[in-house]
């Protein structure tokens, strides 16, 4: 079999997944190293919890701006090649970044780095998306995510034991760069991509103007897609993500835990993040095979609200045993790996495949980022001014609630645009009865 032939065994398609699984981890575990030792780096360099959130902010607006180029490169040369590059040869940025001298060199190092990791979750995705046909992508999605989560949730206490060391912050880096490298590697060697390589590039500014246009053309496609637009704006008002960016310092600044001990909490978090992608996975492949034109909508909406419930316990209750902390985070981490599996599935519905990439380079390096950036940065100014509880209270529990609620608009808009695509690609539509039991749109 070559590079270049779609596996088809369980076992080339098994190691294909853990390969994506990894190479989507690397971002995810720079954030992990930075929302459990950032109290150290506070410390150390004497920074308010508003630097976090500028931390998590710019490496999210940099990577709004790098996805789409890495996609771009993507569609010139090998994506296997490209994805070892972005997500694990441009560890060393996180290397140079363990050695900062000040705050300042650190977030420029550490903004380079991330410029390198926004392109590994598209790519990832379009391959994955090649791999496996639409009935099974709610439950690979799934593991894909749940893998992230455990490689985080694993790795997040491990770097909590850097707490007792001085410097322990430059470790947890260094330690994570490493790592990075190492992934390239196997990417580079071992995986398969299933899609043929592209045409070689052309030369100097031929090369340029037909990027752009491939560009633009795409642009408007995915504009044109109703639900995709809708996708964009539903992500564009989820405060989700910040939870757990901002769930240890909460643990240690409003309720009196130590960073190893607040650290513990990532596991379980990573655990039912895990169990809810895998979990979630399914039953969203089985919601939507019994209702093809509503099923992924209503799932996406009931993870939301759910989610939004577990978090106002979780910030409105004073309670200073992690017992406690360790259950809810338990929870919050299931509830949040049924987005993923239903979010990118939802949008490989209604997106021809040679757009994926590009789409998801929008949706997740773009929007997502954006939305990431602005409420990490707002999050850490409310917590400067009213504390963190209340800035997660805001961010996480009220904009969750309202985004849950508003998802209703994509019923109609989803069952139209999958329906049409299923059509384009000469397969057969839904024959089930769901059209006409969708809900109206409030």
């Amino acid at each position: 079999m070559t590079a270049d032939t779609a596996p088809t065994g369980r076992g080339p398609r098994g190691k294909n997944l853990t390969l994506l699984t990894a190479s989507t981890a690397m971002d995810n575990a720079e954030s992990s190293v930075t929302s459990v030792l950032f109290p150290l780096m506070r410390e150390a360099m004497g920074l308010s919890s508003s630097a976090l959130g500028t931390l998590v902010a710019v490496a999210k607006v940099v990577g709004m701006f790098a996805g789409i180029p890495w996609v771009l490169l993507a569609r010139r040369f090998r994506r296997k090649v490209v994805l070892a590059v972005c997500s694990g040869f441009w560890g060393v940025w996180i290397l140079l970044a363990a050695m900062a001298g000040d705050f300042t060199q650190f977030v420029v190092l550490y903004g380079i780095a991330a410029a390198g990791f926004a392109g590994a979750g598209p790519i990832a995705l379009e391959i994955l998306g090649d791999l496996y046909e639409d009935k099974r992508r709610g439950r690979v999605t799934g593991m894909l995510y749940g893998g992230v989560a455990l490689i985080t949730g694993v790795s997040a206490p491990l770097f909590g034991r850097l707490s007792g060391l001085e410097n322990g912050w430059r470790y947890g880096y260094l330690a994570s760069g490493v790592m990075c490298l190492i992934v390239g590697v196997l990417v580079l060697v071992f995986l398969d991509d299933p899609r043929p390589a592209t045409a070689r590039p052309l030369p100097g500014a031929a090369a340029i103007e037909d990027k752009a246009r491939t560009v633009r053309s795409g642009l408007r496609e995915l504009a044109g897609i109703r639900t995709f637009r809708l996708v964009l704006l539903q992500r564009l008002c989820s405060g989700q993500n910040v939870m757990m960016s901002f769930g240890v310092v909460f643990l240690v600044e409003d309720r009196g835990f130590s960073t190893a001990t607040a650290s513990v909490v990532a596991l379980p978090f990573a655990l039912g993040y895990l169990g809810g992608t895998l979990v979630g996975g399914r039953v969203n492949d089985h919601v939507h095979q019994l209702r093809p034109l509503s099923g992924r909508v209503v799932m996406l909406q009931i993870s939301q609200l759910a989610f939004a419930g577990v978090a106002l316990i979780c910030v409105q209750t004073p309670s200073h045993s992690i017992g406690f902390f360790i259950t809810v985070f338990a929870v919050l981490g299931f509830l949040q790996g049924q987005v993923p599996v239903v979010n990118r599935p939802l949008i490989m519905a209604v997106v021809r495949p040679e757009l994926r990439a590009l789409a998801f380079a929008v949706s997740v390096s773009t929007v997502e980022a954006f939305a990431y950036a602005g409420y990490a940065l707002l999050t850490g100014i409310l917590g400067d001014a009213i504390g963190l509880g209340n800035a997660l209270l805001i961010v996480t529990v009220l904009l969750t609630a309202f985004n849950g609620l508003a998802s209703a608009a994509l019923y109609r808009p989803y069952a139209r645009d999958s329906t049409a695509l299923l059509k384009m690609s000469g397969k057969d539509t839904p024959t089930t009865d769901a059209q006409k039991d969708i809900p109206a749109v409030p």
